[in-house]
């Protein structure tokens, strides 16, 4: 038995063993329109190694259950072996007949990250860690068309704060923009269309949101450039507690983009088993689909894979540099009621390290 086998046998048994603490709540408060849930945080990903923490997840209804999507706020403060510091406020709240949406985060960040180059042409061997401190806000706000369809604009805004590089370092050359840190601030249109049953773990449904935000000086930034998003996912039955979750996503950015605002690729939603930042550029485009089954109430295994590219006018689009990955995982619901689940992840890419996750809540 090789290490990466140990790594994940040792995951697979604390998963199992510790399913049921996680179904514990340390406080619950429940009434007749909100529940307030306080849990532990604990989970893993390859970016952060293990995390350990507290959070509260508050569910409630602005107006009657049947004509008003339920509401819901969690919010979190976590430490990760890698000393990371995390702190948030996130959430997604619906006015009165859903005629409103309010949705993003706001948090507070002392993060380690990692930096390999830009484009798919990079190497292991260029790996280097920097530290920075940010505040982070995402705010939209949407109102309703009908049908499911939803208009309105969002802010984006972050101050990084630099504070730790490598010696001798890609980030020591003042010829990669952003190297200092620096204000980040951008503001455009949002659409959003959302007929999924359900945000945390969907039987039907799809779902697509595309925005445009203009970044720059007027906005208090310090970086001038444009960013296009689009995400389309679809959630096809197949059977009996069956699904096929698919997604189409593309990130696009034109201007002068500082290395941290790179649309990346990887992480514990888009592209697991490639590590989060190893692949970024000015462009991305991924697709993912991913199979669940339900075999009992609160216990489902899924497999799933991707094919994603990063590229730029700088790193042109090569079709056979693009990355594949794939895996397969275990969930586990976490209340009988709502549909969060315990998720781990062993994921791969040709030529790169297995990767494990630990987390809550589905990839996408």
């Amino acid at each position: 038995m090789n290490s990466s086998q140990k790594t994940f046998l040792l995951f697979l048994i604390f998963f199992v063993f510790t399913q049921k603490a996680f179904s514990q709540t340390l406080v619950q408060e429940k009434s007749k329109d909100w529940t307030l849930s306080v849990l532990p945080l604990v989970y893993y990903t390859p970016e952060t190694r293990w995390v350990f923490g507290v959070g509260a997840v508050s569910n409630f209804n602005l107006g009657d259950s049947i004509s008003t999507y339920e509401s819901q706020l969690a919010a979190g403060i976590a430490y990760s072996l890698r000393k990371q510091f995390l702190s948030y406020l996130s959430g997604r709240i619906f006015t009165p007949g859903n005629k409103n949406l309010i949705y993003g985060e706001i948090g507070w960040y002392d993060y380690v990250y990692f930096y390999f180059g830009q484009g798919m042409n990079v190497s292991q061997e260029n790996e280097e860690v920097y530290s920075a401190k940010f505040p982070r806000v995402r705010i939209n706000y949407a109102w309703a068309l009908g049908s499911n369809w939803y208009l309105g604009g969002g802010l984006r805004f972050d101050a990084m704060d630099i504070y730790q590089k490598e010696e001798s370092g890609q980030l020591e050359d003042n010829g990669i923009l952003g190297n200092e840190g620096g204000r980040n601030s951008g503001l455009g249109p949002v659409v959003l269309f959302d007929s999924r049953d359900n945000q945390l773990y969907p039987v039907n449904g799809a779902y697509f949101e595309a925005s445009i935000q203009g970044y720059g000086k007027a906005l208090g930034g310090e970086f001038p450039y444009a960013r296009i998003f689009a995400d389309y996912r679809k959630i096809i039955p197949i059977g009996k507690n069956q699904i096929i979750a698919t997604q189409g996503l593309t990130e696009m950015t034109f201007g002068d983009v500082p290395f941290f605002a790179l649309p990346m690729l990887g992480g514990n939603r888009l592209m697991r088993g490639l590590f989060e930042g190893k692949y970024r550029e000015k462009q991305v485009v991924v697709l993912q689909a991913e199979y669940r089954y339900k075999f009992a109430p609160r216990w489902g295994i899924t497999a799933f894979s991707g094919l994603g590219n990063a590229f730029s006018q700088e790193n042109p689009f090569v079709l056979n540099q693009s990355k594949f990955t794939y895996g397969a995982g275990g969930r586990f619901q976490l209340n009988k009621r709502k549909r969060l689940n315990l998720r781990l992840d062993l994921a791969h890419s040709p030529g790169e390290p297995f990767q494990f996750y630990f987390t809550f809540g589905e990839a996408f």
